[in-house]
């Protein structure tokens, strides 16, 4: 064995035999060589295991192996590695991936001149099942092109201080994603993280991997998040008020907050969720048509009010009615809160779930006003000398990068905290963003968009999860 190994480099292998020994040769090509490698059978029924003996057998000095008879995940691999591992550093290093030759040299020599820092990670190199080369990611410097820190580092080719990861009591195994994504969140503000300008692995795209699975993805990271921010208090000490704002005037969709969708009226989707969130001291209706204050004011734990004339023009800013019903509940109620969550009515497929996140996101970042967006994977172009120039030309390629990356509000979530808003702001400096499925942000902005969403609401109602009736 390598006697005290600088860095521990672990590959968990579940069904991808076929691509090990790229992985595993990689780890040998380094040019650091103060290295361990623990290869990780995860249950696989493919060749992994006789490759993994073959390794194991030619190089018993360099190698130590964990051998799983059931599938225990990748966080039950981690901690698996994270239990004997003797390296300062530890790395992971997914079995479909691979290593530039430097990886373990520049990232190692980061962190020793870094002592403050827990975590680094580099650019990387998108390749296809083939190996052929997609398209380089330059994420942004820390410091210099990225202040707010809310695009995490990926989970695999990250080098972790191991001291720091077993205070942290690893990896928590009821997920079995987005381990990247907790580990963010832990040692955010708690621990430095620092990046390196150089691609140093390699990140294979096929249709097994399981970064396309984005609702799952998704879900695991509302989890986590909810988890680290209850942890710590989340938003429990703050006095927080919901805003619906609710114009029902519109010459194009007439009496629209009050229309049945899907068995109820519209506004109820909306006030459901955020009945179901069991976040809000206060949830305030502010709306332009009497017969929807006296409609909600029925509803029990929602209050309404009418707002000011001037207030339902075309070209009236959504700050400007939120603040009025703010200052209506500072006037009337006596109620000064600390943290407001704007919902839209025009977005009934929102979740609580959403909502939740959204609250979760503000405190865990410590921004100014989170909003809702979903990821627009499109090939986008503007205008240029030439005529149409692509504003993502990765997408050429079907790869997006993080430079590139596109991202719509669908309106349906705005979180921010009372004392940054103004007639004229609802964002602040710092905005962060929740990522929503582009299912759930469609908007009633036309009678069409009401029956295609009328037609996805019918259908989770054949789910368990129902919309109060009232």
């Amino acid at each position: 064995m390598t006697p005290h190994p600088k860095v521990t480099v672990y590959i968990p292998c579940h069904h991808y035999g076929r691509f090990l020994r790229q992985a595993v040769e990689s780890v040998f090509r380094q040019t650091r060589e103060d290295w361990e490698l623990v290869l990780i059978d995860d249950g696989s029924c493919d060749g992994t295991a006789p490759m993994i003996a073959e390794f194991e057998s030619r190089h018993p000095a360099r190698i130590r192996v964990i051998r799983h008879p059931e599938p225990r995940g990748l966080r039950g691999c981690a901690n698996a590695a994270l239990q004997i591992a003797r390296g300062e550093y530890i790395l992971r290093l997914d079995a479909d991936d691979y290593l530039d030759e430097n990886a373990l040299l520049v990232m190692a020599c980061a962190l020793d001149r870094n002592p403050g820092a827990a975590l680094v990670y580099p650019n990387y190199t998108y390749v296809d099942e083939g190996g052929n080369t997609l398209g380089v990611e330059h994420r942004k410097r820390i410091g210099q092109e990225a202040r707010l820190l809310d695009l995490p580092a990926h989970g695999a080719g990250s080098m972790i201080r191991t001291a720091v990861l077993r205070g942290l009591g690893g990896y928590d195994e009821r997920y079995d994603a987005q381990d990247g994504y907790e580990l963010w969140l832990k040692l955010l503000h708690r621990h430095g993280i620092i990046n390196v300008p150089t691609p140093l692995f390699f990140y294979r795209q096929h249709p097994a991997s399981r970064s396309n699975d984005e609702a799952h993805l998704l879900r695991t990271r509302q989890r986590i998040k909810e988890q680290i921010a209850n942890g710590r208090g989340g938003a429990e000490g703050f006095r927080r008020v919901a805003i619906v704002p609710a114009k029902n005037t519109y010459p194009h969709l007439p009496d629209i907050v009050l229309r049945e969708v899907a068995g109820v009226p519209l506004i109820h989707h909306t006030l459901e969720a955020a009945l179901q969130t069991g976040l809000f001291e206060q949830i305030l209706v502010t709306t332009d048509d009497p017969r929807v204050v006296e409609h909600c004011r029925a509803i029990p734990g929602v209050a309404a009010m009418l707002r000011s004339l001037a207030l339902s023009g075309n070209r009236t800013l959504e700050s400007q009615v939120v603040l009025e019903a703010v200052q209506h509940l500072e006037r009337e109620n006596g109620l000064r809160p600390d943290l407001l969550a704007v919902l839209s009515v025009h977005t009934p497929l929102r979740r609580s779930e959403h909502i939740r996140e959204a609250v979760d996101t503000l405190v865990l970042y410590h921004t100014d006003s989170v909003l809702s967006v979903y990821e627009d994977w499109g090939l986008h172009f503007v205008h240029g000398k030439d005529g149409l120039t692509p504003l993502n030309p990765a997408m050429h390629r079907q790869i997006r990068l993080e430079r590139e990356g596109l991202y719509e509000s669908n309106g349906a979530i705005r979180v921010l905290w009372r004392d940054i808003l103004t007639e004229q702001d609802l964002a602040g400096r710092r905005v962060g963003h929740i990522v929503m499925r582009r299912e759930d942000s469609l908007q009633i902005k036309t009678l069409f968009d009401l029956q295609l969403i009328e037609h996805l609401l019918r259908q989770r109602t054949e789910t368990p999860e129902k919309v109060a009736p009232w």
